[in-house]
């Protein structure tokens, strides 16, 4: 019945179809780095309300993450004159009150008609994995996000490791919070990242969502996954560029590193 109910609007609306081209914004890679960014979109998605949530619903929220999207944009720019190649790029336009991407499809979305853009940004991630998988056997996955806890900190989110269990499996902790590992590099460029290197606190609150849950090198996909949520001192519009430029620089490193060259 639900299938049937989801076409009929579909046909009735194909609006959402129409759009799904502008409200998810793709860019094919070659390299082996993914930038998803789901919740700096600004877009309604026409013929789809406004989620209103539910106890159903865990961590129900419609607040945007300001500038994330502008964020991964940059960074696949910054990438891609770094390297001879382009990352793939997978960035949400449209607006978190329709859909939340970082969510299992059940409490993503609430109208029928907003199942293809859900879909799209979907299946834009899961073929640049497996791509990835295929020609480069290994990849990283950055999913970049915003929070209003700290301003001045990047919360790391990888399920206390388990979404970067090869990445950890080959080269151990290091590859991660030693100093030249992808934290560690965060650190030394003056950046706050929590939990600290130097700590042996837990993952908590920010501990990765279903991005790279869904996608991380636990899971047959095999791309080590990390959630980044920066806070507005980093994220905001005058400091963009140099949170891209110092960004970009630890993702070279962190590839050539752990990626390519070890990797081989």
């Amino acid at each position: 019945m639900t299938c049937l109910l989801a076409f009929f609007l579909l046909v009735i609306h194909p609006d959402a179809m129409a759009e799904t081209g502008k409200l998810v914004k793709v860019e094919h890679g070659t390299l082996p780095i993914i930038i998803s960014a789901p919740h700096g979109g600004t877009l309604a998605i026409p013929n789809v309300p406004e989620r209103k949530g539910g106890s159903e619903v865990a961590q129900f929220t419609t607040v945007r993450d300001i500038n994330t999207d502008l964020l991964a944009e940059k960074l696949a720019a910054a990438l891609a004159k770094k390297f001879d190649g382009k990352p793939y790029l997978v960035v949400a336009k449209f607006s978190r009150k329709y859909v939340d991407a970082n969510r299992p499809f059940e409490g993503a979305y609430e109208s029928p008609t907003a199942k293809p853009v859900y879909d799209a940004y979907h299946t834009a991630l899961e073929q640049a994995c497996k791509e990835v998988k295929q020609k480069h056997g290994r990849g990283l996955l950055l999913d970049i996000h915003g929070q209003a806890v700290r301003a001045d900190a990047i919360y790391r989110g990888t399920q206390n490791g388990k979404t970067t269990t090869l990445l950890t499996q080959r080269f151990g902790q290091a590859a991660i919070v030693g100093p030249q590992g992808f934290q560690g590099m965060l650190e030394a460029k003056g950046y706050t990242v929590l939990p600290p290197v130097a700590s042996a606190d837990r993952e908590t609150k920010f501990n990765g969502g279903y991005i790279v849950q869904h996608y991380g090198s636990h899971t047959g996909y095999g791309i080590d996954a990390i959630q980044l949520e920066f806070g507005g001192q980093y994220s905001a519009r005058k400091q963009l560029d140099m949170t891209t430029d110092d960004l970009a620089s630890v993702v070279e490193s962190f590839i050539k590193q752990f990626v390519i060259e070890k990797g081989k």
